[in-house]
């Protein structure tokens, strides 16, 4: 049983080794507590993929000691729940909320402009219809969102996940829906015109972060943060270390590190 002074914020002050004071702020109710079940502990493959092919040609030894959060795309939990927390996740730019539904089932869902924390997500259940009414500030389904208004995290068909509008600061526009076919018109954030079902389930508003699209890369280690090195020139090489190194001009056409011939792209 929870208690009010669990949410209770306490102060700290103490002095650091620069001589400076700093202040803390916590709680006793460990809202941010990351589950076993719902982080995934990024495996060292040395560049492999689950079929033994090469995929990343360098790796540095920069690898991730936190475990990534698993976020759920399956929006089809009709139970209520309690928004709990928000947690970034550095290497994809994203914010997950941390929600407890009342049955005990814990998820990590995408944050978007019209999360807040601590606010109720509930459902309404009509009698004698299958429909059910959901509180128009968080998800819901196509059908029963208004015209011309913005979604995101949207599903292509009804319990399969979402897969579309699920970067930084994207979003989805509702054109039109046509009942007969039970299909409903999106405009993607690429400008593009795509069918969905009338039954999928969209989170309401933008995804949170909208300046990810703005933001400039100044800095030459940007990428080394992420675990990928420069990629050196095979011409540049040794007859050794590749196919195309060496001051000989003997490989008619492109050649992978490997000796493979190249998809040409």
């Amino acid at each position: 049983m929870l208690l009010d002074s669990d949410f209770v914020f306490y102060e700290k002050t103490f002095t650091s080794s620069a001589s400076r004071k700093l202040t803390t702020y916590g709680s006793f109710f460990n809202i941010k507590h990351k589950f076993h079940f719902l982080s995934l502990k990024v495996k060292n493959k040395s560049g492999r993929n689950d079929t033994g092919l090469r995929v990343i040609r360098t790796k540095t030894s920069i690898l991730r000691k936190n475990k990534s959060i698993k976020i759920n795309y399956k929006l089809n939990y009709t139970k209520p729940g309690i928004m709990a927390a928000f947690s970034f996740i550095p290497f994809k730019n994203k914010v997950a909320s941390l929600i407890f539904f009342n049955n005990g089932y814990v998820t990590y869902f995408l944050t978007t402009e019209n999360h807040k924390l601590f606010s109720l997500i509930n459902f309404k259940k009509k009698k004698k219809t299958i429909k059910k009414v959901v509180i128009p500030t968080y998800y819901s389904m196509l059908c029963k969102i208004k015209k011309l208004s913005y979604i995101s995290c949207v599903e292509l068909l009804p319990n399969s996940g979402s897969k579309y509008s699920r970067s930084p600061g994207t979003k989805c526009r509702i054109l039109s829906f046509d009942e007969k076919t039970h299909s409903s018109v999106l405009i993607l954030p690429s400008k593009l015109k795509k069918i969905f079902s009338y039954y999928a389930h969209a989170l309401f508003g933008q995804i949170l972060l909208s300046n990810h699209k703005k933001y400039y890369n100044g800095k030459a280690g940007y990428w080394r943060t992420f675990g990928l090195k420069p990629i050196v020139r095979g011409v540049a090489m040794n007859a050794v270390d590749h196919p195309h190194g060496g001051r000989t001009k003997s490989v008619r056409y492109q050649r992978t590190p490997w000796g493979k011939t190249t998809k040409f792209k």
